[in-house]
C-alpha cells in the first residue's frame, strides 16, 4: 500500500515538473516572437486622421455660406435700403457728402463699423484688400459708417489703415436706427436698384464677403 502512494507522489511530482516545464517554454516563444508594430502604427493613423479630420470642418465652416441674416428691426431683405445723406470724414472723398441715392445703378456695400470694435479692426483692412482688388475693384461702391466714435478720429483711423473707400459720420445715429444696428460690424449688401439682398451680422468671412456680393451679381473668388 506504501508503494502504491509512493508511485502515486511520483507520477503527480512529474506531472507537475511537465507544466511548469511547459508554461517556462511557452513564455519564452512568446517573449521572444517578433512584435507587431502595425497595431500601434493603426492607433497613430487613426489619432492622426482624427486630427486632420478636426482641421477639415474648422476650415469646411470658415468658407460655409452663411444664411442671410437680418437684425432686430432692421431692414429685410429684398426691400429698398433707407437712403441717407452723411459727409466723409476719412478714407476717400473726404470732405465731402455722399447719398445713397446717388449711388443708384451701382451695387453698395454698407459697412457699420467703430474703431472700439476689436473684430471692426480686423475686418477694415480686408474689407479694403477686396474693395481695390483687380477682380472686385469699381464693379461697387464700398461705404463704411461710423457713429459712435469722435468724427475727428475718423481721418486718422482712415490714414492709419490705408482706408480709400469713404467713411462717413452718423452724427444723430439716425441711419444706425433705420437699418436697426444693434451689434457691429453688421455689413448690408445693397443692390443696384436699392434693394438690400443679403446681410451680415458678424465680421465677414471670405466666404460670406462672396456670398454677399454673388447676392448683388458680382463674382468673386
Amino acid at each position: 500500500m506504501a508503494r502504491k502512494v509512493s508511485d502515486e507522489q511520483r507520477e503527480y511530482a512529474v506531472a507537475r515538473e511537465q507544466r511548469r516545464e511547459l508554461k517556462e517554454e511557452l513564455a519564452a516563444q512568446y517573449a521572444s516572437r517578433p512584435r507587431k508594430p502595425i497595431r500601434h502604427r493603426r492607433v497613430i493613423f487613426m489619432v492622426l486622421g482624427g486630427i486632420a479630420l478636426l482641421a477639415a470642418i474648422f476650415g469646411l465652416l470658415a468658407f460655409w455660406p452663411a444664411p442671410a441674416q437680418t437684425p432686430t428691426g432692421g431692414v429685410p431683405v429684398g426691400t429698398s435700403a433707407p437712403d441717407f445723406h452723411l459727409p466723409v470724414y476719412g478714407g476717400g472723398a473726404t470732405g465731402s457728402a455722399i447719398s445713397l441715392a446717388a449711388l443708384r445703378g451701382h451695387p453698395v456695400v454698407l459697412n457699420f463699423y467703430s474703431e472700439s470694435c476689436l473684430p471692426c479692426l480686423a475686418e477694415v483692412p480686408y474689407l479694403e484688400r477686396v474693395y481695390t482688388s483687380s477682380d472686385a475693384g469699381g464693379q461697387f461702391a464700398l461705404l463704411g459708417v461710423n457713429q459712435s466714435d469722435p468724427k475727428e478720429d475718423i481721418r486718422s483711423f482712415g490714414n492709419r489703415y490705408h482706408v480709400t473707400y469713404p467713411l462717413l459720420f452718423d452724427a444723430s445715429g439716425n441711419v444706425n436706427i433705420q437699418y436697426g444696428v444693434t451689434a457691429i460690424p453688421t455689413t448690408y449688401f445693397i443692390d443696384s436698384q436699392g434693394l438690400v439682398r443679403f446681410i451680415v451680422v458678424q465680421p465677414l468671412t471670405p466666404a460670406t464677403m462672396k456670398q454677399g456680393l454673388a447676392s448683388v451679381g458680382i463674382a468673386f473668388p
